[in-house]
């Protein structure tokens, strides 16, 4: 068509297969969170009428809103890992209860078929991905077993927790990538690449990436009690 505005361009751009790709795959981690939040919400939900606890118990024991409680439940919303931590121990269940299998891999996947060992495959790990810059990932197939592994992926500035906590037990943390500043008690502790720090559980802990690059640590938990 001749005689058009010379300032504007309306010509198409055809969208690139790697393009379309990325966008498919963000879209899938957005269901896959979506999947997860609604699970977790069921899973709180279940333990907290099995104790015989209204929301509103939880809520006040918990020290939140009733209102983030039912948020929580209906899976619109994803607690925060301090408030996750306060419904563990409301509920008196380690908070590696509320990790969650791949909606497309059934639990049962994660064993092999074998009577001698248990294989647990990177893509069903079971996860807790509370946000998108803080994810656990359970590597032991469940919490029946003497030790816990745990994948945790710390982006940029993230904390987990904020408060410090304790469980019982044991707990060793290697740093696979990047630094991890650790705080136990009093004590400050920054980890780099390799290093690797053994604490009593029973002592207040928490860790955090103050760093601009992402972080992964994997921690070993004797009895399972996160």
């Amino acid at each position: 068509m001749s005689g058009g505005n010379p300032n504007f361009d309306l010509s198409v751009r055809p969208v690139r297969r790697d393009e379309a790709v990325l966008d498919l795959n963000a879209v899938d981690r957005s269901n896959g969170r979506d999947d997860r939040r609604r699970e977790l919400g069921a899973t709180i939900r279940s333990l907290r009428s099995g104790k015989g606890l209204s929301t509103v118990a939880l809520a006040r024991t918990c020290g939140v809103s009733t209102s983030l409680i039912s948020q929580v439940e209906r899976g619109l919303t994803a607690p925060s890992l301090d408030v996750l931590w306060a419904i563990a121990r409301t509920l008196d269940v380690p908070i590696g209860t509320f990790f969650q299998p791949e909606p497309s891999q059934p639990e049962e996947s994660t064993e092999a078929a074998s009577r001698s060992a248990v294989v647990v495959r990177a893509n069903q790990r079971k996860k807790l991905g509370l946000t998108s810059s803080l994810t656990y990932q359970l590597l032991t197939p469940d919490l029946q077993h003497k030790i816990e592994l745990i994948w945790v992926e710390f982006q940029p500035g993230e904390e987990g927790p904020v408060e410090p906590f304790t469980h019982p037990g044991e707990e060793q943390m290697v740093v696979i990538q990047g630094e991890m500043h650790f705080w136990v008690g009093d004590e400050l502790f920054v980890l780099q690449t390799g290093d690797c720090i053994t604490i009593d559980s029973a002592v207040p802990h928490r860790a955090g990436n103050h760093s601009d690059q992402p972080a992964v640590v994997i921690a070993a938990i004797t009895p399972p009690s996160f």
